[in-house]
């Protein structure tokens, strides 16, 4: 116990001393109901702004190859922690994540304290589902465009494929994440970042994504259960500029989920990555920030 204890200190600071060196600034954003949001600001204050949503399980954190990048130089970047996530409150009811404007909400919370003027949202994973419940909501008047990154976003039918795991494969994954056997915790979160890790991941990166899973309480999980993920009464709505980024190995996803998507939104614009997973942001940052800068820039042109 000491020894993990040792370890996990030494990690937490190397994820600071990272943040640090990013020059980001944090502030705490009220959400629906009160509810503490951690947003990270970070790069030129005048640029135009891009605002970041992390997957299940992760945070801000997620997209150090973005406000760490030259991304920094011209945009301004805010990437908040989703309720039950990261540094942001941890519900633990069910009316406090359950019903989607809830998350709405949160996300109009932060783009009125950020004071974000049209922003490009980049939505991966979860963070899809999420800007769906906003635009369910608020509509689209207020964003300059959306990338979705590895999500299908519920905007179309979809199965849950994850890797090739079976029904009951999941039903257990699902007990150990919920339940209160903190080993059972950990050995899903393992599980997870293992699943999702990539070719070329580096050490100090796999362990912030544990970290961040580690960070996400299973009562909040649990409570999480059972949510509406169905979001195909949103598609018609997504007029704006949009990019889909989609991993051709992305195990979250199905390659006939994606044709579907592909074909609901035939005006988007859409970059798949050869041989790469979930995470194309991080697996091939300099051609992922390169094709959001292109997209950021059209999409907000006056």
């Amino acid at each position: 116990m000491v020894r993990f204890a040792a370890h996990l200190c030494a990690a937490l600071l190397t994820l600071f001393s990272a943040a640090s060196a990013a020059e980001l600034t944090f502030q705490t954003v009220a959400g629906h109901g009160g509810l503490p949001l951690n947003v990270a600001v970070g790069g030129n204050e005048k640029g135009p702004p891009i605002l970041f949503i992390h997957g299940m399980g992760m945070s801000y954190l997620s997209f150090a190859p973005q406000y760490q990048s030259d991304l920094a130089k011209d945009f301004r970047i805010v990437a908040m922690d989703l309720r039950g996530h990261g540094n942001s409150g941890k519900p633990w009811k069910r009316e406090d994540v359950q019903d989607s404007g809830i998350w709405a909400d949160d996300v109009a919370a932060v783009i009125a304290a950020a004071d974000l003027k049209k922003p490009v949202v980049v939505a991966w994973s979860f963070g899809g589902f999420v800007i769906a419940d906003y635009v369910r909501k608020y509509g689209t008047e207020k964003l300059g465009g959306i990338n979705f990154v590895g999500t299908i976003a519920g905007l179309v039918p979809q199965p849950p494929p994850v890797g090739a795991m079976s029904p009951e494969d999941l039903k257990r994954r699902m007990a150990l994440q919920t339940g209160g056997d903190i080993r059972g915790n950990l050995q899903n979160i393992e599980a997870t970042t293992k699943l999702f890790e990539f070719p070329g991941i580096t050490p100090e990166y796999r362990q912030e994504m544990y970290l961040m899973g580690v960070m996400v309480p299973a009562y909040f999980r649990k409570a999480f259960m059972g949510r509406n993920l169905d979001h195909q009464d949103v598609t018609p709505k997504l007029t704006l500029p949009l990019l889909v980024t989609m991993g051709s190995h992305d195990v979250a996803q199905s390659a006939d989920a994606f044709a579907r998507l592909q074909a609901a939104l035939p005006k988007a614009t859409y970059a798949v990555y050869d041989g790469v997973g979930h995470l194309p942001f991080a697996q091939d940052p300099a051609r992922f920030n390169r094709e959001l800068a292109a997209f950021a820039k059209t999409a907000q042109a006056p």
